[in-house]
């Protein structure tokens, strides 16, 4: 196999705590995650000539050594001491900047790309541990669908698959800096904590509306105090019909569950006037995984 084209699944986060803040700067958290169904598509072409090549469909993001895809191509061939060489062309359909892991999707996507064309014998458990090297959600990314993350993202608990629900996302026209929103956190301000378990249980029963008394996301309130579209859009998504709506990540999109298809349906036709990137999309129970070669 010369060439493969890998599907890079976006995520959301069910829940999002910040536990504290660790001496090397980064942050312990513990957050419940989701992929959903939408994709990069991410074209791994095998090339005799040493080197990597990194290009992107869209301006908004960096090709290049300044790409996420890269350091994950550049991680494999190093570390399993391959000789070839790598082109990679990324096609952008997850938002930037949006707290849905489209960069930390794509570096996943990319080690198991290139495990397959070079075919290397390493398990996904040992990639996961690879790639938290690259970023804090690489390892949730790696094995997708539904999972607890605790430390600083690396430690994954997977959960049982869920039942598909009916999201609509919306990403207004907002770039959030992580690293801004995680230093702008205080730990005693914190207003109100995702109680995790509680939620997983709800979760799993199918009862989103117990489930959204035990949700949260400790950075919605510091990303909201500089951003306030996100309350703004959160409470257009509950008018709209959403039985659970929070902020993705530390932002900027706010995505809301839905009873059925057709209640996301109305609601995304309502949104979609006002923004410039709403989605429609449900939960799924899959990582990357190979679209075609």
């Amino acid at each position: 196999m010369d060439k493969i084209i890998m599907r890079a699944p976006a995520k959301i986060n069910w829940t999002l705590d910040i536990l504290g803040r660790r001496k090397d700067g980064y942050h312990d958290i513990a957050t419940i995650m989701q992929s959903v169904a939408i994709y990069d598509e991410i074209e791994i072409a095998k090339v005799s000539k040493p080197g990597i090549d990194v290009k992107v469909s869209t301006s908004d993001i960096p090709g290049g050594r300044a790409n996420i895809g890269y350091r994950a191509a550049e991680l494999m061939l190093e570390t399993f001491k391959i000789h070839g060489g790598i082109e990679i062309y990324i096609h952008k359909h997850i938002p930037a900047a949006a707290g849905m892991g489209g960069g930390s999707s794509d570096g996943a996507a990319i080690m198991l790309g290139i495990r397959d064309i070079y075919d290397i014998g390493v398990s996904v458990e040992e990639l996961t541990k690879l790639g938290s090297g690259i970023g804090a959600d690489v390892p949730f990314c790696m094995v997708g669908g539904t999972a607890l993350a605790e430390g600083i993202g690396d430690r994954l608990t997977k959960l049982p698959a869920v039942e598909q629900m009916w999201l609509v996302i919306v990403k207004p026209d907002i770039h959030i800096s992580t690293a801004e929103i995680y230093g702008l956190v205080d730990i005693q301000d914190i207003a109100r904590r995702p109680q995790n378990a509680k939620f997983i249980h709800a979760l799993h029963e199918g009862d989103m509306v117990s489930a959204a008394k035990y949700g949260g996301n400790a950075l919605e309130e510091v990303t909201a105090r500089l951003y306030p579209a996100i309350y703004t859009i959160k409470e257009e998504l509950i008018s709209a019909g959403a039985v659970y709506s929070l902020m993705s990540g530390s932002g900027s999109s706010v995505f809301g569950v839905f009873e059925n298809r057709e209640k996301a349906a109305l609601a995304y036709n309502l949104l979609k006037v006002r923004y410039g990137q709403v989605f429609l999309t449900h939960t799924i129970d899959t990582g990357p995984t190979a679209w075609r070669d």
